[in-house]
């Protein structure tokens, strides 16, 4: 006979998906943990910008209509957590800003004219005169268009710790080195010499969930990974958050601004990390120099140190290539799931419960694992070796 079940449901990955999918089981009344292989919100979480989305960039061109629009139905949901008013309270979370910048050359906006108009009459977005422009473009050497876009960036780490501070008890450390099934189930995660088991099993590990889709027979269309390798440049840089745009819908470059020590770091992200995914670090630190020296001319680019960090993006498998939103794929108890971005953690926890409820009631026992608690992770720009050209 199979051993009896540890708990409820056991989620795999203690980044964005898994901490807002284990808040909004146990606020519902479920028995469930969380496991970890190595630190909170390592890998794709903390390697993410911070930005929560709200379309506008992806429904400029028209490409991506279908997308801008479940977007844009996203961050109100983060909006009261932030502020206290929604579950879970993120209240302690810090936003890095409270907009964004987009800017471009002026021939781009005879291209996409229309559509930032109806955005800018719903006052998602708002075009600047060169006096209220952000430093880093009004000295930068900027000559175009400038729009603030209604949009949060939010510090990533304190969003884990938020998320996790009430339940670090039930967020652990235990490496998953085997999944167990039988008769079309899972049965049991092996975690060393551990067995653990639940009456649900949700994969939320990001490129882990690999080995969760072949256990369950799901075949590799289930998942992709789309490449990135992410440039950071530090030093004295003023404070900037927003997409250097034209008429692709990948932008040139999105940046957003992270203290560390007495300087700032510029994360970037966009075409400079897909471009640079597949260059060696010297290479693709040139090739971000170079961009940036043409996207911000008058910018003086000595003294400044630069380093990458290199990441997979696990996502659902999607008929374009980006995704058009979160994913959550079952097989009898078990079910796994991407957010495909950061923004759409909360609307993922949803799918999850749901199918959690399916399966079972909430319980009011409360079970205890004995693995050691997972530590908060690192930035990448804290763990990188930096370099000066």
């Amino acid at each position: 006979m199979p051993p009896s079940p540890t708990c409820q449901v056991l989620i795999t990955g203690a980044g964005i998906a898994g901490l807002w999918t284990l808040r909004r089981l146990l606020s519902a009344g479920y028995d469930a943990f969380l496991l970890e292989e190595s630190a909170i919100g390592s890998g794709q979480t903390l390697g993410a910008q911070g930005i929560l989305h709200g379309g506008v960039k992806y429904g400029l061109d028209g490409s991506s209509r279908a997308i801008a629009e479940m977007l844009r139905a996203q961050p109100p949901r983060w909006l009261d957590a932030l502020a206290g008013k929604g579950e879970p309270d993120l209240s302690a979370a810090r936003v890095n800003s409270s907009c964004q910048h987009l800017w471009a050359a002026d021939s781009w906006l005879a291209r996409v004219g229309a559509t930032v108009g109806s955005r800018a009459m719903q006052g998602e977005v708002k075009r600047l005169e060169p006096p209220d422009w952000p430093a880093a473009l009004r000295d930068g050497g900027h000559r175009g268009s400038v729009y603030e876009l209604a949009e949060t960036v939010v510090d990533v780490r304190s969003v884990c710790t938020a998320l996790a501070a009430p339940v670090r008890h039930r967020i652990l450390t235990a490496p998953i080195d085997a999944i167990e099934t039988g008769n079309g189930k899972v049965t049991a995660l092996r975690s060393g010499a551990r067995t653990l088991t639940a009456s649900t099993y949700l994969f939320m590990a990001a490129t882990g969930n690999e080995a969760a889709v072949t256990a369950l027979g799901m075949g590799s269309h289930a998942t992709q990974r789309r490449p990135l390798r992410m440039v950071m440049v530090r030093g004295r840089l003023p404070q900037l958050f927003g997409h250097c745009v034209t008429v692709s819908p990948k932008p040139i470059v999105t940046i957003t601004s992270h203290p560390m020590e007495d300087d700032t770091v510029w994360y970037l992200g966009g075409g400079i990390a897909e471009d640079a995914a597949s260059l060696p670090e010297s290479e693709a630190i040139q090739l971000a120099a170079h961009t940036m020296a043409r996207v911000f001319p008058a910018m003086k680019w000595k003294n400044l140190q630069w380093a990458t960090w290199q990441v997979d993006r696990a996502e659902p498998n999607a008929a374009s290539r980006l995704p058009d939103g979160p994913a959550l794929r079952t097989a009898a108890n078990a079910a796994v799931g991407w957010p495909s971005k950061l923004v759409y953690a909360p609307a993922l926890a949803d799918l999850a419960a749901s199918f959690v409820g399916q399966l079972c009631q909430p319980s009011s026992s409360s079970s205890s694992l004995p693995l050691p608690p997972a530590p908060i992770g690192s930035y990448p720009w804290e763990t990188s070796s930096w370099i000066s050209l």
